[in-house]
């Protein structure tokens, strides 16, 4: 074979052949071009997703295509996949995923000027039903505040990431199958113990919402793993109320659940408290560090109370303000508040609700 790729573009795919394509095509019309593809197709049973990568890679050397002898499921895929990888860095990619043209080569750039980044994400817009937002992730800023989220919620899409694969190899293993669904949220944890992770905002990758994502077809699974992900991490400052405070934070942080009682907002409200305390003493954050990180913490603080409000509990916006703690780094527009009270106030009163959903007033 050829000298090893700077980077390997890692896939899997299962009966993917209805998206599988466009995939491809994305990953193959990078204008960064030093790397391979490696493709594990999981025991496909539908004739289709076979005969497309066959033909992918009789005209494409870059294409190399992986079959196990047995169906192992999507963690032991990748890691069937990642063993095989050539590349120094390695690109996550979801055979239903595009990645944009200028995708690895800007992911590329970063991790070469930043050697202590070991994991590197990208923007990403969502595409469903046809139409196409980027996600709600705030502002990705420093390593420092990329840890800070990962502590309240999931900012990265796996597709969009890009990771050394010394890194990884350090940790002993790739993905750990009894976190499957949310394995790649295990890996980002595990991997702040190695480095620094990071993420560009520019919008280099897309996600394509569909009915077979593993986020919605598995949901339970997700949560219940991703619940022991964040409550290992809040442990040493939680220590037996990590797992219940986990749940809280994954539902309605990262799940983006609204809060629908007074009693639920406030112990979510102690929780991101206890958390932020945590994290600013785990780390002895100097004072323009620490008030970055209260700033996001007070965002997040609003967007509770604010989603609360929206979904029928007006009340939500004083108990947003009994917590000075919360709000002092960062408050919310003026407008925003008055339209929340608003709209809580009719979405509370049954008789105006029809009213409210013929106007389009949704939650956030």
């Amino acid at each position: 074979m050829s000298a090893a790729p700077r980077v390997s573009v890692l896939m899997t795919t299962h009966n993917g052949a209805p998206l599988l394509g466009e995939a491809l095509d994305s990953v193959l019309a990078q204008r960064f071009r030093d790397f391979e593809l490696v493709v594990v197709d999981d025991a496909s049973t539908d004739g289709a997703t076979p005969a497309l990568l066959d033909a992918y890679a009789a005209r494409d050397a870059r294409l190399r295509v992986l079959r196990p002898p047995r169906n192992l499921g999507v963690v032991e895929a990748r890691n069937f996949g990642f063993a095989a990888c050539r590349g120094a860095y390695v690109a996550a990619h979801d055979h239903d995923d595009l990645s944009h043209p200028d995708r690895l080569g800007a992911q590329v750039a970063h991790l070469d000027a930043h050697p202590e980044v070991v994991l590197l994400g990208t923007g990403a817009v969502l595409a469903r039903e046809g139409r196409s937002r980027p996600t709600d992730y705030h502002a990705a800023g420093t390593p420092l505040m990329l840890r800070w989220t990962l502590h309240v919620d999931n900012p990265l899409t796996w597709s969009s990431v890009m990771f050394r694969a010394e890194a990884v190899r350090r940790l002993g293993v790739f993905l750990r199958p009894e976190y499957e669904y949310a394995d790649d949220y295990d890996l980002y944890h595990r991997l702040l113990a190695v480095g620094e992770i990071a993420r560009l905002d520019a919008m280099l990758t897309t996600y394509r919402w569909h009915a077979r994502n593993t986020t919605h077809s598995r949901g339970d699974a997700l949560f219940g793993n991703a619940v022991r992900v964040l409550a290992g991490a809040y442990r040493p400052w939680l220590g037996a109320a990590a797992e219940a405070a986990a749940a809280l934070v994954i539902r309605h942080l990262s799940g983006r659940e609204p809060v629908r009682d007074l009693a639920t907002l406030e112990r979510l409200g102690e929780v991101v408290e206890r958390v932020l305390e945590g994290f600013c003493a785990a780390h002895a954050l100097p004072p323009a560090g620490r008030t970055m990180v209260e700033a996001q913490a007070a965002c997040l603080w609003w967007r509770l109370a604010r989603g609360a409000a929206r979904a029928g509990l007006p009340a939500a916006l004083r108990r947003h303000r009994a917590r000075p703690a919360l709000c002092r780094a960062w408050r919310p527009p003026v407008g925003d508040v008055l339209a929340s009270s608003l709209i809580g106030a009719l979405r509370r009163h049954r008789a105006t609700r029809p009213l409210v959903e013929a106007l389009r007033w949704r939650g956030p």
